[in-house]
């Protein structure tokens, strides 16, 4: 019995030492602990990739399949309502896509496939990328509603993935803040107005006016809710730069396009209020660089 006791408490030392020293070994940036990589790793790199790269084709191909009156710009146009951005804010695709194939490449590298962030943000990235492919499609097949319901999806991936970097702490340096968060954030910010935008696209496909003094309440409510949202965002994640750029570009784009004066003050009031934010809780931060840029 003594025998035994004496094993049990040996045991017990072990495994305390054991954990001592896995608490207090070296961790590399971005990770809470050093990480060997598995093969949910190799799925998660793969998927994103392939979903970065099937969502930047996802518009030829549906105008290529159903013709130019399936583009998003042209049944935009068809429904359009008070919040419907100008036709120019709508380049911003281009710049989104590119980047999401710089982020699919940069997590990519060998260096960076088994780190934290990428484990925290990959999936829901793989999402969201994916979720913004099929809306296309479905959009350009007129089922508005069913590609409204999946942009919201994309909103809800994107969210969570830039949660992901409030929680693994601040960039190890500038390639992660350029290649990773700074995307994802601009990406976030334009698609956030652009959801809210399509409720009003799907409310005309559904038999809603063209124009109507109610037309505008609705248009200021819509607004009034993305500018909340961005707010959540703008007051609690990091790297809200890129955020603000595009939500604002989506919102001037509003105010120029729109013929309703109460949308048009709505959306040069939420700008005004976007900037105040971010420039308060910059000022009022100690860790000003991390609330910018991640």
């Amino acid at each position: 019995m003594r025998a035994a006791a004496n094993q049990l408490v040996v045991g017990r030392l072990r495994i305390g030492r054991f954990w001592s020293h896995l608490k207090h070994r070296p961790t590399s940036a971005g990770t809470m602990w050093p990480m060997a990589r598995t093969s949910d790793d190799g799925v998660r790199i793969v998927l994103v990739a392939v979903t970065a790269v099937l969502q930047a084709f996802a518009v030829p191909l549906t105008t290529w399949a159903l013709g130019p009156d399936s583009t998003t710009r042209a049944i935009s146009e068809a429904y359009s309502s008070p919040v419907t951005p100008a036709d120019f804010s709508f380049y911003v695709w281009g710049l989104i896509y590119v980047a999401s194939l710089a982020l699919a490449i940069y997590q990519l590298v060998p260096s960076q496939q088994d780190r934290r962030v990428h484990r925290r943000t990959g999936w829901w990235l793989a999402g969201g990328f994916l979720a913004n492919a099929v809306s296309v499609l479905i959009f350009g097949t007129g089922v508005i509603w069913l590609a409204q319901i999946l942009l919201v999806i994309l909103v809800v991936c994107l969210v969570f993935a830039a949660r992901g970097f409030l929680v693994v702490g601040p960039a190890p340096g500038t390639a992660e803040e350029v290649l990773l968060r700074l995307p994802v954030m601009v990406y976030l910010g334009w698609a956030t107005l652009v959801a809210a935008a399509g409720f009003a696209t799907t409310f005309r496909s559904w038999g809603m006016p063209a124009s109507a003094r109610w037309v505008n309440e609705v248009g200021v409510v819509l607004v009034l809710s993305a500018t909340i949202m961005s707010l959540f965002v703008l007051s609690r994640l990091v790297a809200v730069l890129g955020f603000l750029l595009t939500a604002c570009w989506a919102l001037l784009a509003v105010a120029l396009a729109t013929d309703s004066n109460s949308v048009r003050n709505a959306a040069l009031i939420a700008i005004v209020i976007m900037l105040a934010v971010v420039l308060g809780r910059t000022l009022r931060s100690g860790e000003r660089r991390a609330v910018l840029f991640g």
